[in-house]
């Protein structure tokens, strides 16, 4: 009987139930994952910057041009429309949330919603976990040895692939972690041919032949990954995307979902550090750091508010074994996390590390537990809860263990980029490693160095940690002395300065560089931090930052006060982007040059910027040169010059405007010679000339529509500005 209802069994049917194990197994996924989040996920309210793949000739250092890149945000329910069929990258920072969006998505496929249709097979395959396979195997042995074994027999499976097959558009693969994918793509190696379904071939074969088609064409397939590795996908997606942080209204949600129902004056007092604090309130943009903040902040409340009270001898006694137990397990699970680094390892099984550090780790949720195929079958495998943690606790255990020397210290620390140069080693730990081992050389990390260096059984653990935080400082100082870094360098060398907290190091790399020069790559507020840390080291020093088409959020320009010399060179700066520069203009009390040349500037952001300022007296020069300001915009220019009394250059040239345009600019500039009244400490009336404007030693207005009329007349006052000793 049991035969004959197989027989009826059509592949359709198989397919269904499949689908529905599927479905399943994505529920509980989401159940385990979902639990203790701080905030809903809503797919209308998360925020994407479209960009486009760089089909045509490699950048040098792999940063997307201006023309490359799109700049317009969309939601990412608004991003996802239309993904069926091909092939979509979601990148992002670490942090940002690309794994839970993933399961996101296959939970709203569970229930009929969301950008996948139902009638497609949702497989999530986490790539870090297809690191462990290392035999060859086919789609079948895919599927049900490693994503979800199934319930049925051989016929079951056979009939689920021979449905796909026949159907490949009513799939839809999800390729989350390819930047911990240690088989990166070799875009030479991708070929043209179609894969034989049937032959066992290596994993990496089988992922690259669903990314080119040669693999079930017409299949959708999502892929998430960090920015820097967008660049294997070039040629292959259709549309990517990338993760915006979040802004300061998300974090305030986030800080309060957090410490609701807490005690009232902890979560006052924690939002208003973290809210006070820059450095905190940008690491924070970034779901994933938002939490650990706000545990930490927390945790140093807490402690704080336990000191003020007068503990018994027994209520410290009790405290201190627990302790003990923690510095062992951290120590343990620092020598796991650097010998994964060391093999390249995310994934680690029962074997690999030590029974009672296993079960705290799980415990203390700095370990989890998923699922891993195995011949058919599940083991029990961990990963660290973040690939950033397990880079941390790596960068402890070279920080504090004699097993990790000096050159191989040297060996893992230099400087990488979020995106890809072709001179890079591609590894999976690549992002923050650096990071972490250069903040852990402040000196405010070391009495906490010190207690794990002892529980790891270093003898004279002070002076071997101050020794290891010297090494780390002096590989830093010799990068901030090198004059050859390139743009995505010398940001993530400020980024090191920054976690350093060294203040020496910071004045060295301005001393080296007077002017930070930043090109064609997107700019967060955690970048314009580390930017103003290095800025602030040298005080009233002349320092000078120059944005050549560089994509930020507005918010950044909140951080950029500090700044003497600004420029900003990109059609990308329009009005909404000088609206919002003109608003901060008031705080940049030390700026001596604004440059928004070969810009998008028409006569209202003129205006704006002209409101702004009015509020800048120390200003020496200004060029708004290659706008289209055309003659309303000039007059807005002109109306403030009489204010900026220390004004020596301005330049207006390229900006589309007519004689009229020269002839109420001259005027403005001539007529503020003038005479007035004023009172001396006597009390008699004296006579003072206003010579604010005849200061000027260079006046452009090239390349605009003056004419030999407009010419004639500009020359018949130049005798009036008699300072001025360049005209252009």
């Amino acid at each position: 009987m049991i035969s004959l209802f197989r027989k009826l069994n059509l592949p359709a049917d198989y397919w269904e139930q499949y689908k529905a194990e599927a479905a399943g197994s994505l529920q509980q996924r989401w159940r385990r994952l979902s639990e203790g989040l701080l905030k809903d996920v809503q797919p209308d309210k998360i925020w994407v910057s479209i960009r486009t793949a760089n089909r045509a000739r490699d950048r040098p250092d792999q940063t997307p041009s201006s023309a490359e890149r799109g700049e317009s945000r969309l939601t990412l329910e608004s991003f996802l429309q239309g993904c069926t069929g091909k092939v979509t990258v979601l990148a992002g920072q670490p942090g940002s949330g690309k794994t839970l969006l993933m399961s996101f998505i296959g939970q709203q496929w569970t229930k009929g919603l969301g950008p996948i249709p139902s009638s497609h097979l949702f497989v999530l395959l986490e790539l870090r976990q297809l690191n462990l396979l290392s035999d060859p195997l086919s789609l079948s042995e895919l599927l049900f040895h490693h994503y979800l074994p199934t319930n049925g027999d051989n016929e079951a499976k056979q009939a689920v692939v021979d449905y796909l097959l026949s159907n490949p558009e009513q799939s839809c693969w999800v390729l989350d972690g390819y930047d911990e994918f240690q088989k990166k793509l070799k875009r030479h190696r991708v070929q043209n041919e179609r894969l034989d379904s049937e032959k066992p071939r290596p994993v990496a074969e089988l992922i690259s032949g669903l990314l080119s088609r040669r693999l079930l064409a017409g299949s959708t397939v999502l892929v998430t990954s960090r920015v820097r590795d967008v660049v294997d996908l070039d040629g292959l997606s259709d549309k990517v995307g990338q993760l915006l942080p979040w802004d300061h209204r998300e974090i305030k949600e986030c800080v309060n979902n957090f410490f609701s129902g807490k005690d009232g004056n902890l979560a006052a007092n924690a939002a208003e550090i973290l809210f006070s604090s820059r450095h905190l309130l940008a690491m924070s943009s970034l779901p994933a750091l938002c939490n650990i903040c706000c545990v930490f902040l927390q945790h140093s409340l807490h402690r704080h508010a336990e000191k003020t009270k007068v503990p018994g001898e027994k209520a410290v006694g009790v405290k201190k074994k627990p302790l003990e137990i923690e510095r062992k397990d951290l120590c343990e699970l620092s020598r796991v996390a650097w010998r994964g680094l060391e093999e390249s390892r995310i994934i680690f099984l029962d074997e690999d590390v030590p029974l009672q550090t296993l079960q705290s780790s799980v415990k203390s949720g700095l370990f989890s537990q998923v699922r891993h195929g195995r011949g058919g079958g599940v083991v029990n495998a961990y990963c660290f809860l973040h690939l950033t943690v397990q880079e941390f606790l790596a960068a402890l255990r070279i920080m504090t263990s004699s097993d990790v020397s000096d050159a191989d210290l040297k060996k893992k620390f230099s400087l990488k980029t979020r995106w890809t140069t072709k001179s890079d080693q591609k590894t999976v730990f690549t992002d923050s490693l650096y990071l972490y081992v250069c903040g852990l050389a402040s000196s405010d990390c070391t009495p906490a160095l010190e207690v794990v260096a002892k529980a790891t059984g270093l003898k004279a653990a002070q002076n071997w940690v101050q020794k290891r935080q010297a090494l780390v400082l002096k590989l830093l100082e010799a990068l901030c002395r090198s004059a050859s870094l390139t743009g995505p360098k010398i940001l993530q060398l400020c980024h090191c300065v920054q976690e350093s907290q060294n203040q020496q190091l910071a004045q060295q790399v301005v001393r080296v560089r007077p002017t930070l020069e930043l090109r064609n790559f997107w700019l967060l507020t955690s970048d314009i931090e580390a930017l103003a840390f290095v800025v602030n080291s040298v005080g009233t020093k002349d320092v000078g930052l120059d944005f050549g088409a560089c994509s930020m959020e507005l918010e950044c320009l909140d951080i950029l006060s500090r700044y003497m010399r600004t420029i900003f060179r990109s059609r990308k700066y329009g009005d909404k982007f000088a609206e919002k520069l003109s608003s901060v203009l008031p705080r940049f009390i030390a700026l001596r040059k604004l440059e928004f040349c070969g810009a998008s500037l028409s006569s209202a952001g003129a205006a704006s910027l002209a409101s702004g300022l009015q509020n800048c007296p120390s200003v020496t020069e200004l060029n708004f040169s290659d706008n289209n300001l055309q003659d309303e915009g000039i007059r807005h220019i002109a109306d403030v010059l009489a204010k900026l009394q220390n004004l020596a250059s301005v330049k207006l040239g390229r900006n589309n405007t007519s004689l009229e345009a020269a002839e109420c600019l001259v005027k403005h500039v001539s007529s503020y010679s003038k005479t007035h009244k004023t009172r001396n400490q006597q009390g008699s009336t004296e006579y003072i000339k206003n010579n604010y404007c005849l200061l000027f030693i260079i006046f452009s207005l090239s390349c605009n529509k003056l004419g030999d009329k407009g010419l004639k007349k500009l020359l018949d006052f130049l005798p009036r500005l008699s300072k001025i000793q360049r005209v252009e």
